[in-house]
C-alpha cells in the first residue's frame, strides 16, 4: 500500500502533516466530498516553505479541512485525511500508488464524513451531486462507518440509518451498503453501481474502479476512456481468470439440483457437471 499521509489537529488548533510508518498508522477520519473550482481547493503545494497561509485559510477548500478536523476531535480522533490536501498530485508515482491504495485507506479508515457542500438542507440529500460521482463510489462502500454532513456541518444521518434512501438513490445493494464482501457481488452488479456516475477526467471512469475490483493497475493519464476500460476489464479477467462476468460471484448451490440428493458424498463430480454445462 502507498505512503499515507495524514494532518493532525494539535491542542490549540494548528493543523499540522504526520508521515507516520506504514506498520504504525494511528486510527484516523477520513473525508469524502465533491471538488470545487481547482483554484478554491486547498493542494499539498498551497503549504510550501514561505507559503502565505492567510491566502491558504481564505480559500473556499480550507473550510472542508477545518470541518474534518473539528469532527474528527469530536469524535476522539486526533488524525483525519483529505485527497486534496494529502496528496502530491504534480508526482505521477505517488498519485498512481495513492489512487491504487484509496479503497484500503477509505475502508481503513475509523470515521469517513460525507460533505454535501453543495446542498445546505436535509430534504435535498438526493439531489447532491456527491451521489453522482465517480470517485465517491469507493468512499460510500469502503468504509464502515459513514456520517452524512450537510454544507453547514449538519449531521443528517449514517450510512446504516439511511441505507434505504441511499439504496433508492444509487441502485446499491443493501447488502453492499452495509459492508457485504464486495466478492459476494458479480462483476456486472458492480460495474451498475457505476453507470450514472460520471468524473472530470474520462480516464478516472475507469480508475475509480479498480478497488472496486480489488486489483491494481497503472495509471495512465491520456491513453483515452476506452483504452483505460480495455486494460481495467483485462485486469478483471486475470483476476477471475475468464470467468463469465455474469456468474463470477456465483457459486453452485447444490440444493438447487433435487438430483443432488442421489450423488451423496460425490459434490466435486456435480461441481465438475456444472463445470463443464456452463464453461466456468
Amino acid at each position: 500500500m502507498a505512503f499515507l499521509r495524514l494532518l493532525q489537529r494539535k491542542p490549540d488548533g494548528e493543523i499540522v502533516f504526520r508521515e507516520p510508518t506504514s506498520d504504525n498508522v494511528p486510527a484516523y477520519a477520513i473525508l469524502s466530498h465533491t471538488w470545487g473550482k481547482k483554484e478554491e481547493e486547498v493542494i499539498l503545494q498551497d503549504i510550501e516553505v514561505g507559503a502565505d497561509m492567510t491566502k491558504v485559510v481564505s480559500k473556499a477548500g480550507w473550510k472542508k479541512i477545518e470541518f474534518c478536523a473539528k469532527q474528527a476531535a469530536a469524535d476522539g480522533l486526533q488524525y483525519f485525511w483529505v485527497d486534496t490536501y494529502c496528496i502530491d498530485k504534480k508526482n505521477a508515482v505517488e498519485l498512481s500508488a495513492a489512487i491504487n491504495s484509496m479503497f484500503r485507506w477509505y475502508q481503513n479508515a475509523a470515521r469517513c464524513y460525507v460533505y454535501l457542500s453543495d446542498r445546505a438542507w436535509e430534504e435535498a440529500f438526493r439531489k447532491s451531486r456527491w451521489f453522482i460521482r465517480g470517485w465517491t463510489l469507493q468512499e460510500l462502500i469502503a468504509p464502515r462507518l459513514v456520517d452524512f454532513f450537510s454544507l453547514e456541518g449538519e449531521r443528517l444521518g449514517s450510512k446504516l440509518s439511511l441505507v434505504s434512501k441511499i439504496h433508492e438513490i444509487t441502485r446499491i445493494a443493501n447488502n453492499a451498503l452495509r459492508g457485504d464482501p464486495l466478492s459476494n457481488f458479480s462483476i456486472k452488479e458492480r460495474r451498475s453501481w457505476a453507470e450514472r456516475r460520471n468524473t472530470t477526467i474520462k480516464e478516472d471512469e475507469a480508475y475509480y474502479l479498480i478497488g472496486i475490483f480489488d486489483i491494481s493497475m497503472v495509471l495512465n493519464y491520456g491513453e483515452r476512456k476506452d483504452q483505460a476500460f480495455r486494460r481495467l476489464e483485462e485486469h478483471i479477467h486475470k483476476l477471475y481468470k475468464g470467468v463469465d462476468f455474469d456468474q463470477c460471484a456465483v457459486g453452485l448451490n447444490l440444493a438447487s439440483f433435487p438430483e443432488a440428493a442421489q450423488f451423496v458424498a460425490r459434490e466435486k463430480e456435480l461441481s465438475k457437471i456444472h463445470e463443464l454445462l456452463h464453461g466456468h
